[in-house]
């Protein structure tokens, strides 16, 4: 019974961590918008740190209602860092 609730809190902390940063990140691509001081390089870096959470939320995933919602954030985000880097090569040439 104990490792049940362990489990039910660790996974709600997992979730209660991942709004969190969805919403920080949602604030954060509009103030991109709205700011073009920020550099490739410091996109890159964010979108590293998102694709490691990303994982992170993956492999602490228990619940299976949500393995689709965790392998689709964490696709996107890796696309997102793919493409960062990209531009990122781009620029430099």
């Amino acid at each position: 019974m104990r490792s049940e609730e362990n489990s039910r809190g660790n996974f709600f902390s997992s979730i209660s961590s991942s709004v969190e940063f969805l919403y920080n990140r949602v604030f954060d691509e509009r103030s991109e918008n709205t700011d073009q001081s920020d550099t490739y390089a410091d996109l890159v870096h964010k979108a590293h740190e998102e694709w490691k959470h990303a994982e992170n939320l993956f492999h602490n995933i228990s619940d299976p209602d949500l393995i689709d919602y965790a392998v689709y954030n964490l696709d996107a985000a890796k696309s997102r860092y793919i493409y960062l880097l990209k531009k990122v090569r781009e620029e430099r040439e």
